[in-house]
């Protein structure tokens, strides 16, 4: 294997890469979809330490955001809440242990393929993301729908959880991978599954431990924010964690890169994809109103529009369309901090009360089409995936300003207050966190330009 990264950077540039999405995703686009930049972060991170070529990072990279917002779809506010008695504390960090591990199993399974997709055939991939739809519903059903085992309060105001789904959903998924291909071909999928599970673990837990202590240090606790310390500190020990799984297995990654199967560009595939997150987003909303989800048709809408499935129909379209694999693993993600901001302007940033709807939806569509035709022109660049990394960043740190700073109370504050002084009042920790965020933006930058923007010797980046 022809590599010059060094191993440090095998840890810490994957670390910070998903630390600065996970402190995203927790500020300015929750959920599932939310979940998809920090894995496409990871993802893209580690097609650069590996010397991925555009066609084979492209799967890379849609694996990995895909498959890390699955994890999105567990409830843990009421779980993180446990820690603030001493009487449910320890019960809480359980409940962060499980969850932390199964977004991390789950997660680097799917990643796992996407990182050594050529080892098995598109239509056997296919049909293990169909038996893990089917088991991720069964593990609800089964665990978490009768609550046996239950992380949230049980009183007030109940969520439904769907730890025990992801848990299904990934071995469901890993003992059909078993059985289709070699051990080899198994070997990578299992592995980034076990070291996302260990990374995802640790990360939320110990991130959980921060909530718990932090409070207690002799520290200004006005100007932190120990919430998003969790978030970071759990981005940054799985991004480390997959990191350090590619490490391993380098020699394996770098000639799955190089050689590995790709999906032709298909813009027909990308058209298709666009179209189908249209109907997803605007099909349900307008279903919202117009049935009811307690029936047989509302339980089916609510799988048919759920993420679980999204993510099924996403990584199937995009094996046979690289332009599709390309806007699901970076547009996607950008969208839903667009989308997830427009929303607030009717809340938390009080435009909305002045902001027609048609303006909001016109914001979306025009910035999600100037990320998607970026990401288009870049996979014809030198150095794709370097442009299409650096894009996905910035572009995502960018909504990240707007959410804070685009509020109209701070553009407008009350008469005979400074607006900084006023932001400041409001919402003390916004410098701890974004001077984390562009600490973070400008170090894998920095990363980028120093051991990424000229091939190492012996690998190559075809354009599109």
């Amino acid at each position: 294997m022809k590599n010059t990264a060094p191993r440090w950077l095998f840890f810490l540039f994957p670390a910070v890469a998903m630390l600065l999405g996970w402190g995203l995703r927790g500020y300015i686009g929750g959920g599932p979809y939310g979940a998809l930049m920090p894995g496409c972060f990871v993802a893209l991170s580690l097609a650069l330490l590996l010397g991925y070529r555009v066609e084979t990072a492209a799967i890379a990279t849609l694996f990995g955001a895909i498959g890390i917002g699955y994890g999105g779809n567990m409830t843990y506010g009421q779980t993180l809440g446990f820690l603030r008695e001493t009487d449910t504390v320890y019960w809480g960090l359980l409940g962060c242990l499980v969850k932390g591990a199964a977004w991390g199993l789950l997660g680097g399974a799917v990643m796992g393929i996407g990182f050594s997709r050529d080892h098995y055939a598109r239509k056997t991939v296919c049909m293990g993301l169909v038996l893990s739809l089917v088991a991720y519903y069964v593990g609800v059903w089964l665990v978490n729908e009768p609550k046996l085992i239950y992380f949230s309060d049980p009183v007030n105001k109940p969520r439904g959880e769907s730890w025990a789904g992801m848990y299904a959903a990934a071995l469901a998924l890993l003992l059909y991978l078993k059985t289709q291909g070699s051990r080899k071909a198994f070997h990578l999928p299992l592995h980034f599954a076990l070291w996302g599970a260990l990374g995802g673990g640790i990360g939320f837990a110990g991130g959980a431990v921060w909530m718990v202590i932090g409070p207690l240090l002799p520290l200004p606790q006005v100007w932190i924010g120990w919430w998003k310390v969790m978030e970071f500190f759990f981005g940054f020990s799985l991004g480390g964690a997959f990191g350090y799984c590619a490490y391993l297995h380098r020699a394996a990654l770098y000639q799955a890169g190089q050689e590995g199967d790709a999906p032709a560009p298909n813009g027909k595939g990308a058209l298709g994809f666009v179209a189908y997150v249209v109907l997803l987003f605007f099909g349900f909303a307008l279903l919202r109103n117009a049935i009811s989800f307690t029936t047989i048709m509302g339980i089916a809408a609510q799988v048919l529009f759920g993420y679980v499935f999204f993510a099924t129909v996403a990584l199937s379209i995009g094996l046979y369309s690289r332009h599709a694999a390309w806007q699901a693993g970076i547009t996607m993600a950008f969208f839903h901090t667009v989308l997830d901001y427009t929303r607030d302007l009717n809340t938390t940033n009080h435009f909305g009360y002045t902001t027609p709807g048609w303006v909001q939806l016109t914001i979306i569509v025009l910035l999600c089409a100037l990320v998607g035709y970026l990401v288009h022109r870049f996979q014809g660049h030198e150095q794709p995936v370097v442009s299409l990394f650096l894009l996905a960043i910035w572009a995502c740190y960018l909504s990240g300003c707007a959410r804070s700073f685009l509020h109209y109370d701070y553009l407008f504050p009350p008469e005979g207050q400074g607006r900084i002084a006023y932001m400041l009042a409001e919402k003390s920790a916004l410098p701890f966190v974004h001077l984390t965020f562009t600490a973070a933006a400008l170090w894998c930058t920095w990363a980028v330009y120093t051991y990424f923007r000229r091939p190492a010797e012996g690998a190559s980046e075809s354009p599109s």
